[in-house]
């Protein structure tokens, strides 16, 4: 039986789908201009946002840490290729520095719950998976690239350390791609998560919607 059918006959209590050659990744805000991303090329099982967020309430009582009280719009995991893949997904309709930052951090929130659920079925290993994270947007405008370059002026810490982290995306990185481990995660500091507990790394992609546009497909081999 293959991964993806063992995890959707087990998750049945969850919005678990099976996709074949394909999946959507939706944004129900009706104030979205940003709506649907159509993943290709592959068998998908795919969990909506539900899976996350049945568990803030959770982490909303035993924690005060904001990050667990995030979450992304979606994760699917497939094979491909003899490997396994764990890819999560948030799409933004604006573009700010406050955003971007925010969007990474729904994507790691997601990541630990999802994570944390699946490490209950045996045919789970997180070891055997390479794990991305995409943010899916409309591209910034030259005001922003121009404010983001700025950053060393900036006093304010927590604001000067969001203005760095996109800058390192879309100035000193043009191809919009980060391969990030967990110390460069601030909200991780002091978390007391052991190594099933989070990734080794993660492959972060900022992937642009064309203005005008609400939706976009993606085929997994260009991203694998």
């Amino acid at each position: 039986m293959a991964i993806c059918e063992k995890l959707s006959k087990i998750l049945t209590r969850y919005p678990s789908l099976i996709g074949k050659g394909a999946i959507d990744i939706l944004e129900y805000d009706e104030k979205a201009t940003v709506r649907k991303v159509t993943w290709i090329n592959s068998d998908f099982n795919y969990f909506d946002s539900t899976l996350a967020k049945d568990m803030t309430a959770f982490f909303q009582k035993s924690t005060k840490n904001e990050l667990f009280c995030k979450d992304c719009d979606g994760v699917i995991i497939f094979e491909h290729g003899g490997k396994k893949y764990m890819f999560i997904t948030e799409l933004k309709s604006g573009f700010s520095t406050e955003i971007f930052y925010k969007a990474k951090t729904q994507i790691l929130s997601s990541f630990i719950k999802t994570n944390m659920i699946l490490h209950l079925l045996s045919c789970y290993k997180l070891e055997d998976y390479i794990v991305k994270g995409f943010i899916v947007g409309h591209p910034p405008k030259p005001d922003f690239i121009y404010n983001v370059s700025k950053a060393d002026m900036l006093k304010d810490s927590d604001t000067k350390k969001k203005h760095e982290f996109a800058r390192s995306f879309f100035i000193k990185n043009k191809s919009h791609i980060r391969f990030l481990k967990p110390k460069d995660f601030y909200c991780l500091k002091g978390l007391p998560l052991g190594d099933r507990g989070i990734f080794q790394n993660i492959e972060l992609y900022f992937i642009e919607v064309k203005d005008g546009d609400s939706e976009i497909k993606l085929d997994v081999t260009n991203y694998i």
